[in-house]
C-alpha cells in the first residue's frame, strides 16, 4: 500500500510540474483563451452602453480592470454610440467608501459626460443580478439595444445572461487578455481566469440564468 501511495504522489508531482510548465511557458493558455473569448465586431449605435462592475480597492479607488472597463465605456459614449451610459458596481459591505459605480460616475463626469446621461447600478453583486436590475431600468426607458462592456473572457457569459434578460446585445470589449498576455505570470493568470469563467458558465447554465 505504501508503494502504491508513493507512486501516486510521484505521478501527481510529475503531472503538476508538467502542467505548470506547459501553462507558463507555452502559448496553450492563449490558444484556449481565444476559443473562450468573445471579441467585438464593428459597433453600431445602440440605446445604451452598459459597463459591468469589476471591483474597487479598499481605499475606494477603482482596480485596473474596473478602470479599463469604465474608460472603454466612456470612449464609446464619446464616439456617439449611445445616449445613455450605465455604470455598475456595488460598494463594499460596511465600508465608508462610495460604491464602484459612484466612483466611475465621477470619473465620467470629469471627462465631460453629462450627469443626466449616466445611470448607476450600485446594488448588484453578480453578473446575473446586474442583468436583472439593469434590464429592468432600461426596459422602462424603452431601451433594448445595448453595447455591453467587459473583458473578452467574461463576455461570453455576460452576453448570454443579458440576452436572457431580454436585451439585444453587442459585445464591446474593454480588454482581450488571450492576445495581450505573453509572460509566464500572465499566462498563469490567464489559465486561472479561463477556469473561473468556464466554471461560472456551467453554473449559470445549471441555474437557468442563460
Amino acid at each position: 500500500m505504501r508503494t502504491t501511495w508513493e507512486r501516486g504522489v510521484h505521478y501527481l508531482g510529475v503531472f503538476t510540474v508538467t502542467a505548470f510548465f506547459i501553462t507558463a511557458v507555452t502559448p496553450l493558455p492563449n490558444a484556449i483563451g481565444r476559443r473562450v473569448a468573445v471579441t467585438s465586431d464593428k459597433l453600431h449605435p445602440a440605446d445604451a452602453i452598459i459597463v459591468l462592475g469589476a471591483g474597487a480597492m479598499r481605499n475606494g479607488a477603482l482596480n485596473s480592470e474596473s478602470m479599463q472597463r469604465a474608460m472603454a465605456g466612456i470612449q464609446f459614449y464619446k464616439l456617439g454610440l449611445a445616449p445613455i451610459l450605465v455604470l455598475s458596481g456595488p460598494g463594499r459591505s460596511g465600508s465608508p467608501q462610495p460604491p464602484e459605480a459612484e466612483v466611475r460616475a465621477k470619473l465620467a463626469e470629469t471627462m465631460g459626460i453629462p450627469p443626466a446621461a449616466i445611470l448607476k447600478e450600485t446594488t448588484a453583486h453578480t453578473t446575473f443580478e446586474e442583468s436583472i436590475h439593469i434590464s429592468s431600468v432600461l426596459h422602462r426607458r424603452g431601451a433594448e439595444r445595448v453595447l455591453l462592456v467587459t473583458d473578452s473572457l467574461h463576455m461570453r457569459r455576460a452576453v448570454r445572461v443579458f440576452e436572457h434578460a431580454g436585451l439585444n446585445v453587442q459585445p464591446a470589449i474593454s480588454a482581450d487578455y488571450p492576445d495581450a498576455l505573453s509572460s509566464s505570470v500572465g499566462r498563469l493568470w490567464l489559465a486561472m481566469r479561463i477556469a473561473q469563467e468556464s466554471a461560472a458558465l456551467i453554473y449559470y447554465r445549471l441555474a437557468g440564468y442563460v
